[in-house]
């Protein structure tokens, strides 16, 4: 007997080791399919308890030490602490390797191994322990690691949220259970042929069933038709027999019968006696409708066999009843009648007892879990508050020099940003100082140059002997100073002699704007001819002009008139 067990282990570790190496320094996503295969195929199967379980996760360990795969470690460390779970006794969680591993992988930044560990945890305490509320508070702590992961890297999120959804919808709590589940569908399932979508639809469909939104619920039902293939031919059939039950309820008895015959016939191919007995209760209800007393009575019988041999879910009781009490009505067995509606009764007050003992079970474990909470909480109030009685002093002259330190490294802040800021207009301006003085370097070169070239030509036609008075009229108004030309030019000059003509206007008021022009193309050393070429006067209407100017400010020669422009 060890002999053959040895040899299926070596047999079970050759299979792994192969699929070890498929799983070799991949994403997460990348080796999901092959991680479901590792925990429900190779793990789960030899359940109870078996040797050859620790001998493949200590090979999985290996494999990923020899290979430097840290997540393949990981994965060795997570299924040796789910395997710990999973074969405690009921009633009594082995939680602690679990709790383990989520604090040593939480310092190792593996948050996708802390949100999976979370769910697994949370199954076993839905599985094994039936504690709804412990198993809430995983799933939840599941989600809220999950956000902060992007689905690419962690492809788990539909199975996470149909989880909470789940809990929720089993204690009646619909909003919060509708909530969940349809966040679930937002998600991608983990892998190709995973069937978790058509679970969700289903209860949603159930959801709208229960509320009376058939429409709803034939929605969410015909989606799995459309989506499930037939590699989950079972999610098929639920859905057939659901849509038939809605139709039931319609009223709509000739479009329910083969709906419901498609649920019982896929139920028989998968031996799945509980999905076919539901169809067969509503399909026996129609014949009875339809007053078939006979075939309604042989589904019935069928129906109750099962139950009893099959160990089919005892809460079907509520529907075959009424339907055995209807029929022994239609038979005229008035004994039988009351009886089976007693038995009904007797059926939902069971199933009510048992709902109100499990929300009560929920309510204790939360109470339980918040009083131990509160007694943690109140431990840590007391010590943080002798450490904070301790240290306060000690803290506030920490604060204190922190403030201080903080106020002078602010105050060389704002020093270092408003010389920056000064730094920078200072540039600015040099920046616009430099080009004002370009341009209007460039400004007064274009008038000289166009000077010197008209008195070239005008140097030429009289040496050809040619004198056109109207042509060389032509040539110096082309030079001329226009009054935008001016403007412009007052602009440029403003800047680059920042406030010179208001100076002069301060300083000499009787100025006319002639004479402004002129003592500003003086501060520029326009010559004569420059300057009766800029203002279209003759050369002779400039020394005039000079001469008056001069004789106005009491000026005794001609250079000095110069002077001044260029001192102001």
């Amino acid at each position: 007997m060890r002999f053959l067990s040895l040899i299926f282990i070596v047999f079970l570790s050759a299979v792994c080791q192969a699929q070890y190496e498929g799983m070799l320094h991949k994403t997460f996503r990348d080796k999901t399919p092959a991680l479901v295969h590792f925990y429900g195929n190779v793990l789960k199967i030899l359940d109870p308890p078996f040797p050859a379980q620790d001998s493949i996760i200590a090979s999985l360990r290996t494999f990923g030490e020899k290979n430097n795969d840290e997540s393949l470690m990981a994965e060795a460390a997570l299924a040796a602490a789910w395997m710990r779970a999973v074969q405690s006794p009921v009633d009594s969680l082995d939680d602690k390797h679990m709790l383990q591993f989520i604090e040593d992988r939480q310092r190792a930044k593996d948050l996708v191994s802390v949100a999976r560990a979370w769910r697994m945890l949370g199954d076993q305490y839905w599985q094994k322990n039936h504690d709804y509320e412990t198993a809430l508070d995983c799933y939840l702590k599941n989600i809220e690691i999950g956000k902060g992961l992007a689905e690419d890297v962690y492809p788990e999120k539909m199975y996470d949220y149909s989880s909470v959804g789940n809990i929720y919808y089993i204690f009646k709590e619909y909003r919060e259970a509708m909530q969940y589940l349809r966040q679930a569908l937002t998600y991608k399932p983990p892998f190709k042929m995973a069937a978790i979508q058509s679970d969700i639809r289903n209860t949603l469909g159930l959801y709208y069933l229960k509320t009376g939104n058939l429409d709803s619920s034939d929605y969410y039902f015909n989606q799995i038709l459309q989506n499930e293939t037939d590699r989950h031919e079972e999610w098929k059939g639920a859905a057939f027999g659901n849509l038939g039950y809605n139709q039931f309820l319609r009223g709509n008895y000739d479009n329910a019968i083969p709906l419901l015959e498609q649920d019982i016939a896929i139920a028989g191919k998968f031996n799945d006696t509980q999905l076919a007995n539901r169809s067969i209760i509503w399909l026996a209800n129609i014949y009875l409708i339809q007053n078939n007393i006979v075939k309604a009575d042989e589904l019935a019988r069928q129906a109750e066999q099962y139950i009893l041999e099959k160990k089919v879910l005892f809460d079907q009781y509520e529907f075959l009843y009424p339907l055995l009490s209807k029929l022994a009505a239609a038979k005229g067995d008035l004994g039988k009648t009351q009886a089976y509606l007693d038995s009904s009764l007797w059926v939902k007050d069971s199933m009510a007892r048992k709902f109100n003992a499990m929300l009560l079970a929920r309510v204790e474990v939360k109470a339980e879990r918040e009083k131990k909470q509160q007694q943690l909480a109140n431990l840590e109030q007391e010590k943080k508050s002798k450490t904070l009685q301790r240290n306060i002093l000690l803290g506030f002259l920490v604060l204190l020099a922190i403030g201080a330190f903080y106020v002078n490294r602010l105050i060389q802040r704002r020093h270092k940003q408003e010389k920056l800021v000064k730094d920078l207009e200072l540039e600015k301006r040099e920046a616009e100082l430099n080009n004002a003085r370009q341009q209007l370097k460039d400004f007064s070169s274009n008038f000289q140059e166009k000077a010197l070239l008209l008195e070239q030509m005008e140097a030429q036609l009289q040496a050809k002997g040619t004198e056109d008075s109207n042509l060389m009229e032509q040539l110096w108004q082309s030079t001329l100073l226009t009054d935008e030309q001016w403007s412009n030019f007052r602009q440029l000059f403003d800047k680059v002699h920042g406030g010179y003509l208001v100076r002069l206007k301060e300083k000499l008021p009787d100025l006319t704007p002639a004479e402004t022009r002129y003592m500003a193309l003086a501060k520029l050393k326009f010559t004569n001819k420059e300057m009766a070429s800029a203002l279209g006067v003759s050369q002779q209407a400039i020394r005039v002009a000079a001469h008056r100017l001069r004789k106005k400010l009491s000026l005794p020669e001609e250079g000095s008139l110069a002077e001044l422009a260029d001192s102001i």
